[in-house]
């Protein structure tokens, strides 16, 4: 839900490598263990994990940031888990969102497609015995998310760890992204914060991704995962000086802790520094050894 590409990744690794550096004996996963997804993942990690995590990414960019992913398992010390990054409809086939505005109600189509190609991730996984499987969103892929979860249910994953998204954000914010345009969230010393708008895309594909971004902000959360009793399988984390999606409202957090949501707040943290805050959550959240 931002202009500043969320850079989620080091050392992009391509299947090959990742195929090359697993385990030699004869139970080793092959590409082919994956190829229903192959279209729509990367793989990263531990290919004989039991633990999986689903990976939406932020942004919305045009490009499926694997470097910043490995960044992310390398900091975490996490590679005991298999780690899988879907594609986005915007990564998938960039060349529809570089050149050409798309309106804002393509742009909520496009991203229904980028839910359908997480929900057939998580449930290729889900299928197979012994499979514990979690959902990572952050900043724009925790708007992902929040969709996955209140189109297919709470059950569609076993967990998830969401960052730096709101479930009703501002209008403010979410209007001007319609129309290609981008905000920021000024702060003052007691917390207050306003709305300033910075403007126009530079091109079409500025444009566009900031669509893409309201395409899922517009929807209020707080009533599309109001039916949902137990949401106890989400750790949802925030900053209250962030300056890009701003910070969760009483009434989202009073919804989040009341449905059981474990909310973690990064006290002073801006987008990047309640990222970190969440990171260091990830171990414990995903009971990865």
């Amino acid at each position: 839900m931002t202009k500043t590409i969320l850079n989620i990744s080091i050392l992009a690794l391509s299947i090959f490598t990742i195929v090359s550096c697993s385990k030699d004996d004869d139970t080793t996963p092959t590409v082919n263990s994956f190829e229903e997804i192959l279209d729509i993942a990367t793989f990263h990690g531990d290919l004989e994990g039991d633990i999986i995590v689903v990976n939406t990414q932020g942004g919305p960019v045009t490009d499926l940031d694997d470097e910043t992913l490995n960044e992310f398992i390398s900091e975490t010390q996490t590679q005991s888990a298999l780690y899988v990054n879907v594609h986005q409809e915007q990564t998938k086939n960039p060349s529809r969102f570089t050149s050409v505005d798309i309106t804002f109600d393509q742009a909520k189509q496009d991203d229904l497609q980028s839910i359908a190609n997480l929900k057939r991730v998580v449930d290729f996984f889900k299928s197979q015995h012994g499979k514990t499987v979690y959902v990572l969103g952050i900043s724009f892929g925790a708007f992902m998310t929040q969709e996955l979860i209140a189109s297919h249910g709470i059950d569609v994953a076993d967990g998830y760890l969401i960052m730096v998204g709101r479930l009703n954000i501002d209008e403010d914010t979410w209007q001007p992204f319609s129309q290609g345009k981008y905000t920021e969230y000024i702060y003052a010393n007691n917390g207050d914060y306003t709305i300033n708008l910075l403007g126009d895309g530079s091109d079409a594909e500025e444009r566009n991704m900031a669509r893409l971004a309201a395409g899922l902000g517009f929807n209020r959360y707080t009533e599309k995962l109001n039916s949902i009793n137990d949401l106890s399988s989400i750790t949802y984390v925030y900053g209250n000086r962030d300056e890009q999606v701003g910070p969760l409202s009483t009434q989202e957090i009073q919804f989040l802790t009341e449905k059981g949501a474990n909310v973690v707040l990064s006290d002073g943290g801006n987008h990047d520094t309640a990222i970190e805050t969440g990171l260091n959550l990830l171990k414990q959240t995903f009971r990865i050894q």
